[in-house]
């Protein structure tokens, strides 16, 4: 009777005690929860990718470590059977305190008079690194109350994935994934079971047993890892001697990945990184072109590329190649030089106030002190306004933004995508038409892109997930007339075949030969290149034509990135509703004589000889074509425009109609 009397007391007691424990327990859990945000939002590794999923640039996180979590189910068949083997045979028995572990190494101490065993278990480790502190005996009552709060908030297998993302590997590498990459070059699922033991060793004294550094402490420590695991019933004596057999062979790289200028452009849009539209067949040929056109120009010389996707407006490739890469060219602000121009006449055809047709004048010219030349140092007197733009001529530009006023030209870039530094396009005044204002060759490339739309602009992204803004910034028949006047119908690109794909192009290059600029779009892609020296020094070799553009043909007519289809069909003709000064489409003293306007005349033997006779000499155009030395033009069926240009610029125009003959 006593001893059930003193039994039924003593369960009393016990159930009182725990009673009061768990009350305990319950009150410090809701005063101190555990912080599980610093365990889920630590700082991961920064990874850029290219459409593909290829790695561009693998950097630390902001905390200077190496770690990208993964799934349990992710990291192979044999690190968590290696892990639980070397650091928590109990793990899957205990509630985040083994009290036989505790009693055992307390046993084991005594008797040494000294710590020679612990009784941390996984769970406690993870609250450890979540909590850093001091080690005393505070600080592991602290690590089992964590253990304990861990264990009532999530699995087990939530818990030991925790473990295998955050555990130390040696120096900033944290969690399975990146040890895996830095010492084998692969991912935590494809470890072996040999190298997943190693790795599971590692986190008891990470400095002391790297691989890379201490390979016969890494391999006894490995060894045992796999005696714990047959023991433990994980593997069978056939895989662990054919693991232990194994030698410890580690790569020593870093796993820092390669760094391409487009990766430091996408951080610098998105700190994290992450998924980009770079194609990376694309990416590789840009690359390519660029390290060729290198190889040929002077030292220091650096070159940048960019290609967009028109249709989805989509950067598909950016490069920066030649000596330091510490600057991305196509980010730079750099002066286009006349890679401008065809903006400046794109406003003037918006504006009504000018066609391709239209007669402009390049003689010289001199503003405040100003007098600037054509690059041939000559002047080419009345031009078509097309033939002007593709041969850059400067004193027609200038004259058309004198006449257009610069913030008529500066809305039109910025319209189409064009930033300048600092604001430099509004004050750059009559310069501008000259480059006098420095843009990024991504914005040009984007403006030409434009073109490529038929005048709608869509900010080119770099991120799948980006969807672009779209405005119209000039109407379509502007676009496909610039185009068509910088296309490849009228003039061949160097280094081009003349039966290459289609495209238009505009080549620049800045005072003092410092940037040679060639941007232009073939209707699926638009593309720039840029050649120079970031220092500023100017070289002979810096020039548009020479440099820059062979590279942006061989891009533009390239089969990955051409466009099928032939041609571009031919422009409709634009109106001129409001001209400009330096268009006189009729004066008292200029008349065209013959043919008469609206005359209809019909051809003989394939053709007729239309005479064209003026009442004072000048220059004659038919359909837009400079007739040189003669009164008679022989027309074949359709219809006609015959123009005569007299001097100080008057003109008259006629209309007439040649028909087929019978």
């Amino acid at each position: 009777m006593r001893w059930r009397r003193f039994i039924r007391g003593a369960g009393l007691a016990a159930a009182g005690a725990a009673a009061v424990a768990w009350g305990a327990f319950a009150a410090c859990d809701a005063a101190f929860p555990f912080p599980i945000d610093a365990l889920e939002a630590r700082p991961r590794t920064v990874v850029v990718r290219d459409a593909a999923g290829s790695v561009l640039l693998r950097r630390t996180g902001s905390d200077g470590q190496w770690r990208t979590p993964v799934p349990l189910t992710d990291t192979g068949p044999w690190l968590a059977k290696a892990t639980i083997a070397c650091e928590d045979q109990r793990f899957e028995r205990h509630g985040g305190v083994d009290v036989v572990a505790v009693v055992r190494a307390m046993a084991q101490n005594l008797a040494a008079a000294e710590v020679v065993s612990g009784a941390s278990t996984i769970t406690m480790q993870v609250a450890r690194m979540v909590e850093p502190r001091r080690r005393t005996l505070w600080a592991k009552g602290v690590q089992a109350f964590r253990a304990v709060q861990l264990e009532g908030l999530m699995s087990k297998e939530r818990i030991l994935e925790h473990y295998l993302n955050i555990a130390p590997y040696g120096g900033n590498i944290r969690g399975v994934e990146e040890a895996a990459r830095a010492y084998y070059g692969r991912r935590a699922a494809d470890l072996t079971l040999d190298e997943a033991a190693l790795l599971a060793g590692l986190p008891m004294s990470p400095e002391a047993l790297r691989p890379d550094r201490q390979p016969q402490a890494a391999q006894r420590r490995r060894d045992r890892v796999l005696a714990r695991m047959l023991e433990e019933g994980f593997i069978t004596p056939a895989e662990h001697d054919q693991a232990k057999a194994a030698p410890v062979m580690v790569r020593t790289a870093e796993p820092g990945g390669d760094a391409p200028a487009v990766a430091w452009h996408v951080l610098s849009r998105r700190p994290a990184g992450g998924s980009t539209t770079i194609d990376p067949v694309i990416q590789r040929r840009l690359g390519d072109a660029l390290q060729a056109a290198l190889a040929t120009m002077p030292a220091g010389t650096r070159g940048a590329g960019v290609v967009i996707d028109i249709e989805q407006a989509r950067i598909v490739a950016m490069a920066s190649v030649g000596a330091g890469s510490e600057v991305n060219g196509a980010a730079a602000w750099r002066s286009p030089g006349s890679a401008l121009k065809p903006f400046i006449y794109a406003a003037a055809f918006e504006a009504g106030r000018l066609a391709p047709e239209s007669i402009v004048r390049d003689e010289p010219l001199v503003r405040g002190g100003w007098d600037p030349s054509n690059f041939s140092r000559t002047f080419a007197g009345p031009v078509e306004a097309g033939d002007a733009l593709r041969r850059s001529l400067n004193i027609p530009a200038i004259a058309l933004v004198e006449s257009m006023g610069p913030g008529m030209v500066a809305s039109m870039l910025d319209a189409c995508g064009v930033r300048f530094a600092d604001g430099a396009g509004r004050r750059a005044g009559l310069s501008i038409a000259v480059g006098g204002a420095e843009v990024t060759l991504l914005d040009l490339t984007d403006a030409y892109a434009t073109l490529g739309r038929g005048g709608v602009h869509r900010r080119a992204t770099i991120f799948p997930d980006e969807a672009p803004s779209s405005r119209r910034a000039m109407r379509a028949e502007v676009a496909h007339a610039v185009s068509d006047v910088l296309s490849s119908r009228r003039r061949v690109a160097a280094g081009a075949e003349p039966s290459a794909p289609w495209f238009c192009w505009k080549t620049g290059t800045s005072s003092g030969r410092r940037d040679a600029w060639a941007v232009g779009h073939n209707r699926r892609f638009a593309a720039g290149v840029w050649m120079g020296d970031f220092s500023g020094r100017g070289r002979v070799e810096y020039l548009g034509a020479e440099s820059a553009e062979p590279v942006l043909a061989a891009c533009l007519t390239d089969p990955a990135l051409a466009l099928a289809g032939g041609d571009s069909p031919a422009p409709r003709r634009l109106l001129v509703t409001d001209p400009l000064p330096a268009v006189d489409r009729g004066s008292e003293r200029l008349r065209i004589l013959e043919p008469e306007s609206g005359a209809v005349m019909v051809a003989v033997g394939g053709g007729a000889l239309v005479r064209a006779r003026a009442s004072e000499p000048g220059t004659w155009f038919h359909n837009g074509v400079r007739v040189e030395g003669a009164d008679r033009i022989r027309c074949i069926p359709g219809e006609h425009e015959l123009r005569c240009v007299g001097e100080g610029g008057r003109v008259d125009a006629v209309r007439f109609t040649v028909r087929a003959g019978g």
